[in-house]
């Protein structure tokens, strides 16, 4: 399955999702997308993001040519949008109705779009990230998505790293002042004029010779400690 050609699985798609036809849809994609947009420009220039990293400069992490997987809960994604924007990286977005919102709204902040989830398209997510690394992009998964159950990593973002030996990167959020949405992941919209941590965990590389299941439960754990860190700068005032 792995070795299938991506343009014969994009052709696949494409043939068979009849919404694409619908010119009501199109244009109320773009108004969504549009909408999603105008609130990230008002809410991120009104709060202060504070990447925090161990390890290095949080800029160096994004070098040219040095790809990374990036890896943060579906609940924290609007958040590390606005932040790692314009920073050749590829996002993975669902297939979903919702996911052609995120895609278009991805476009627009200078990120490029892989379609696929853990439940539809998965073997597709993995050729064309892999693909995108080995370009020199940097991926960034949402590793309990696109239905969860929340905080439990799907096996995807191993099997991607496994196969290009590229680190992964933990990111731990914390918010100063938020609201939490009563969705299947609990999303968190920082409120204006307040502060959130992102803590940029150190990178790790998954061994080839572990289960998928063991490199969950390492990734996981890694996560659940970016996340402390990421409390603990906040309550310091940093």
């Amino acid at each position: 399955m792995i070795s299938r050609n991506i343009e014969q699985i994009n052709r696949l798609i494409c043939n068979t999702d009849d919404r694409w036809k619908d010119k009501k849809y199109v244009i109320g994609l773009r108004a969504k997308s549009f909408a999603i947009q105008l609130f990230n420009l008002f809410l991120f220039n009104s709060i202060k993001i504070v990447p925090y990293c161990d390890f290095e400069s949080t800029n160096s992490i994004f070098r040219k040519g040095k790809p990374v997987i990036m890896a943060l809960w579906h609940g924290d994604f609007l958040s590390c949008l606005y932040n790692s924007r314009n920073r050749d990286v590829a996002v993975v977005a669902s297939l979903s109705k919702d996911g052609d919102i995120i895609t278009k709204a991805l476009d627009s902040f200078g990120y490029q779009a892989i379609r696929g989830s853990s439940s539809r398209g998965g073997t597709r997510v993995i050729l064309e990230a892999i693909k995108k690394i080995r370009e020199g992009f940097t991926v960034a998964v949402t590793i309990d998505g696109p239905k969860g159950p929340v905080y439990e990593v799907k096996p995807g973002v191993i099997k991607m790293a496994q196969k290009t030996g590229v680190p992964i990167i933990p990111m731990g959020l914390a918010y100063q002042n938020c609201i939490k949405l009563h969705n299947w992941d609990g999303t968190r919209i920082p409120l204006p004029f307040s502060k959130t941590i992102i803590h940029i965990g150190s990178p790790f590389t998954v061994a080839s010779n572990i289960s998928v299941e063991e490199g969950c439960k390492i990734l996981k754990s890694y996560m659940f400690e970016s996340e402390k860190l990421a409390i603990q700068k906040l309550k310091a005032g940093c």
